[in-house]
């Protein structure tokens, strides 16, 4: 299997844009988002971040998994 089907890193640099730029300031009309919620924001940014980090970490123990499945079946295979 590939490295770039399970690349994710687009995505984690995506969320961390998305959260890191600054907001748009608010019209008179709008009221400014509360402190909590953007705490709120941030944390789900910082949680979505670890998990993409985790789950590109993850990638190499993926593999070896895979490699030994296809050494075993074709093990199996010659018996």
């Amino acid at each position: 299997m590939s490295e770039s089907a399970y690349d994710i890193s687009y995505l984690l640099e995506a969320e961390l844009a998305k959260f890191s730029s600054p907001a748009p300031s608010a019209s008179r009309a709008e009221a400014s988002p509360s402190a909590a919620k953007v705490s709120a924001e941030q944390s789900a940014a910082a949680t979505q971040a670890a998990t993409a980090t985790e789950l590109l970490a993850l990638d190499s123990v993926h593999e070896e998994l895979i490699r030994q499945y296809m050494q075993i079946s074709s093990f199996k295979a010659q018996a």
